[in-house]
This record gives C-alpha cells, sequence and structure tokens, in this order.
C-alpha cells in the first residue's frame, strides 16, 4: 500500500530535476514543441476503447499500418501513436482516417493522463518500445500490453542483462509477445517472459505486400522513363558516396539519375540539397517539383517528403540501404526485396543481421564496403537490368516464409481482447 504514495513522490522528484534541462531544451530546440500536448499526456483523439498500436518512428510506423489496417477490417476501434513526429506524418498521410497522436513521455504522470483520456482496450508496442512507465500504468489499469514483430538487438540483450532486476520486472507485465524470429524469443525469454506468453509470429517488416505501391502522379511524371536508382535512409557522408557512385556511372557511359533519400528527410533536407550543389549538380526537392518537366541524366532528386519511399523504389532499379557505410548499424534493407528490387548496403548492419544475411544468401542484395565499391555494384546492376530483376525477385522470394505476420500478431491480439484481462505481476 506504501509503493504507490512512493511511486507519485519519485515522480514528482523527477519531475522537479528535470525542469530546468527541459525548459532550456525547449528553448534551444523549438520543434520540439510540437506536440507538447500530446507528449504530456494531453490532447488525445475520442476512440472509443481502442486498441493502441505504438511504433517508434518511420520504419516502425510502416509495418504497423499492416496491423492496424488488419484489425480495423475486423471491426476494431484503432488509435495510433508514434515517438518521432515524422512517425505521426506518415500515419496523416498514409491513413488519414486513423486516430493519431505523438507517445507520451515514459513519466508516471503523462502516461497516466494519456491512459485515463484514452482508456484502450489493449496496447500494442511494435518492435523494441519497451517504456517502463507507460507499461506498469497500463497493467494497473487492468490494460493487456503485447509487444509484436518484437525484437532485442545484440546491443540491448547485452544492456538490459545488465540491469536485469528493472528488466525483469518490466518484461514481466506484459501480457504476450510476438518474437521476429526464435532467437528473439529466445532472448525475451532469458530476461524474464514467462514461455507461456511468448510466441513467434514473424517480422511485420519482412512480410511481402500483396500489391506494389504505386507513385502519386506528379512524382511519375518527374521520374518520366529515365533509368533511376535510389540512396535511401543516408546518414552524413553517405550522400557523398552515392554521388560518387553517380559519377562513377555517368564516366561508364550510363544515363541515369538518384534519388537521394536521406534519414529524416524534412530535417535534414537543407543539409543534403547543399551538399549535392556544392558537386555542381542540379538538385530538385520533391516537395517542389511543379510541371511536367521530368528528371534529366545526372540530376538528383532529393525525396524530402514521407511514405513515398517505398513506391520511389518501386519505380527504381536498385536501392542502396544507408546507415551501414556508416557505423550506425544499417537501416531497412528488406524495403526494395519488397517491392522486387536489389538492394546494396555496406559493412555496418548490426541492427538488422538476420535480414542482411537473408538477402544476401539469396543473391537478392551485395555487401559493399565503400563508396568505390559501391560505384562498381551500381553500375554493374545499371548496365545489366535483367540481372537486377532476377536479384530483385529472388529477394522477394526470401521473404515469402515472412508472408502471414500480420494475421498472426492479429490473432495473438485478438485473444488478449477475448481474455479481457491482463497479466498482474507482483511489486
Amino acid at each position: 500500500m506504501v509503493a504507490w504514495p512512493l511511486r507519485q513522490l519519485g515522480a514528482g522528484l523527477l519531475a522537479l530535476a528535470a525542469a530546468p534541462a527541459a525548459a532550456t531544451a525547449l528553448v534551444v530546440r523549438p520543434h520540439w514543441r510540437a506536440g507538447l500536448g500530446e507528449r504530456l499526456g494531453l490532447r488525445t483523439p475520442a476512440v472509443d476503447r481502442p486498441v493502441w498500436v505504438h511504433g517508434a518512428s518511420v520504419g516502425e510506423i510502416l509495418a504497423a499500418i499492416r496491423l492496424v489496417d488488419a484489425l480495423g477490417q475486423r471491426g476494431h476501434a484503432v488509435l495510433a501513436s508514434a515517438m518521432r513526429p515524422s512517425g505521426r506524418a506518415v500515419l496523416a498521410q498514409m491513413r488519414p482516417d486513423v486516430p493519431r497522436r505523438l507517445a507520451p513521455i515514459d513519466h508516471p504522470w503523462c502516461v497516466a493522463r494519456a491512459l485515463d483520456q484514452v482508456a484502450p482496450a489493449a496496447l500494442v508496442l511494435v518492435e523494441t518500445e519497451l517504456w517502463p512507465s507507460w507499461i506498469a500504468a497500463a497493467e494497473r489499469r487492468g490494460v493487456p500490453v503485447a509487444v509484436v514483430s518484437a525484437r532485442i538487438s545484440d546491443r540491448s540483450f547485452g544492456r538490459y542483462q545488465r540491469i536485469g532486476v528493472l528488466v525483469r520486472r518490466t518484461l514481466g507485465r506484459l501480457s504476450a509477445v510476438g518474437a521476429r524470429t526464435a532467437e528473439d524469443a529466445r532472448r525475451f525469454a532469458a530476461l524474464g517472459v514467462p514461455e507461456d506468453r511468448l510466441e513467434i509470429t514473424g517480422d511485420l517488416k519482412l512480410e511481402p505486400p500483396l500489391a506494389l505501391p504505386t507513385l502519386e502522379p506528379e512524382l511519375d511524371r518527374a521520374l518520366g522513363n529515365l533509368t533511376v536508382w535510389v540512396a535511401a535512409s543516408t546518414h552524413a557522408s553517405e550522400e557523398e558516396a552515392a554521388l560518387h557512385a553517380l559519377s562513377a556511372a555517368e564516366a561508364a557511359g550510363i544515363a541515369t539519375a538518384l534519388i537521394l533519400a536521406p534519414r529524416y528527410p524534412v530535417e535534414r533536407a537543407a543539409e543534403v540539397k547543399r551538399v549535392v550543389a556544392a558537386q555542381g549538380r542540379r538538385v530538385r526537392l520533391r516537395s517542389r517539383l511543379a510541371g511536367d518537366v521530368p528528371l534529366a541524366p545526372g540530376e538528383v532528386l532529393l525525396l524530402d517528403s514521407l511514405g513515398e519511399l517505398p513506391a520511389v523504389i518501386a519505380r527504381a532499379q536498385l536501392a542502396f540501404v544507408g546507415g551501414s557505410l556508416v557505423p550506425v548499424g544499417g537501416h531497412n534493407v528488406v524495403e526494395p526485396a519488397l517491392v522486387s528490387r536489389p538492394a546494396l548496403f555496406g559493412p555496418h548492419t548490426h541492427k538488422v543481421r538476420d535480414a542482411a544475411a537473408l538477402l544476401l544468401a539469396s543473391g537478392g542484395a551485395r555487401r559493399v564496403s565503400d563508396e568505390t565499391e559501391l560505384a562498381a555494384a551500381v553500375i554493374e546492376w545499371l548496365r545489366n537490368p535483367a540481372a537486377a530483376k532476377d536479384a530483385g525477385e529472388a529477394a522477394r522470394r526470401a521473404l515469402e516464409s515472412h508472408r502471414g505476420a500480420t494475421q498472426r500478431c492479429l490473432a495473438l491480439v485478438e485473444r488478449l481482447l477475448d481474455d479481457g484481462r491482463a497479466h498482474v505481476s507482483p511489486d
């Protein structure tokens, strides 16, 4: 009986201690003020007892949308949330009819306000969104919490093992875990999730779509009939590597244009535009496309929009996936495979190790060590469209084993809803 007042006292002291730093951050970074009410647990769309589905950012939201659609088709009310504004923007663009918000700050007061306003029937977290205060507050309200497409990276597993007691308490509050792979399931079990709450549902990101995404007419006209390739989710210095590959392709006599889709495209658009312009190339912004003038060979289209990357890759001949030539760990290397396109990525793929290995084994992807190898691989696949097509189709076939992940995740959530109760773990 004493535990709850002590938690409230601790939450108050934490908020008081963090207040000066938070106030300074809002002054220094004004864009953090956007959605502040939602972050504090306020301004929630009115939805009657929804299934609350949450993902971190764009990649997780694109995966979560599949489950959101499946829940909606089964007649369940849904509220979706993202940790980053870019994720919420993708929700607004791709599923404007789905109520959405930013996730609350993982502070007891903020998550309590949000949960009291939403009163969800269940909380579904995608991949690794393991927020202790949020999960604990849901448990206290009898709201079942599931993690689907659940994964634990090598780095996170080691870190969680070092803080075992805290992690075990949080994971012990989960009602169900739908792991991506047997190895992910093993790691969740080792960290304290009871085996009767564990199952393997597969990876939502790896499930091939039933139909290819289509380009907006304006973007379709801009690309015309030119052979294009994509450098996706790039970080600083990877844009330069892609531009080097473009120059090498030109020197090899290939008429092509590059589509640059940097990581955090809205925030980094101005920076990437300067990088391209510094090399004397004409750069066109997706957000400012006008008229019917198609992209010319040697030009760069900067994709400073959200939610259009899958359709752009489907239109291209191949894609390089960033966060891999630099030690970030790799981004969504299967995105090209989902639309039957071959992928290139660098040596740093520890965050997407299993997916990278799957694609490499299929022949649908190649690993390059630096910008020189990237240029050589780009040239080879641009010169041999039939070989690129075969590689892309092999990559998509490699994903077929994950077909059905959405339906397995849906079944897991519906079982929790049918049970109508959450597991209550001891304090």
